[in-house]
């Protein structure tokens, strides 16, 4: 009866500990996705950080299984920048995105 109850006791509680850290994961999921992958899905990023913040493991499982896939799906939805001249990390020049991919025409800024 007392190894029973041991058994029930570890079971319970690495339950509790692998609901805790699915909980956090879906909550690190729902985070690192941009928010122009959940528009292109229909829904809004904050409304699903609240549901799976808010609602715990619950609240991470309907994330799951609700919208997840479409948001995911949406992935290929985004649109590329328009070509332009965008900022170039490290650098301070301004590099030339053709639509497609980066070209190697570069603009740096005037020194003062």
């Amino acid at each position: 009866m007392e190894l029973l109850v041991v058994v029930m006791f570890l079971g319970f509680f690495a339950l509790s500990i692998a609901s805790v850290v699915f909980w956090i994961l879906k909550i690190v999921e729902v985070v690192r996705i941009p928010e122009p992958q959940f528009q292109a899905a229909g829904t809004e990023k904050v409304t699903w950080i609240l549901v799976v913040a808010l609602a715990g493991a619950i609240g991470g499982l309907v994330w799951h299984f609700a919208k997840r896939p479409a948001v995911l799906d949406a992935a290929g939805w985004l649109p590329r920048p328009t070509p332009g001249w965008y900022p170039e990390p490290g650098s301070g020049a301004l590099r030339w995105w053709d639509g497609a991919a980066w070209t190697e025409h570069r603009h740096a800024p005037p020194v003062a």
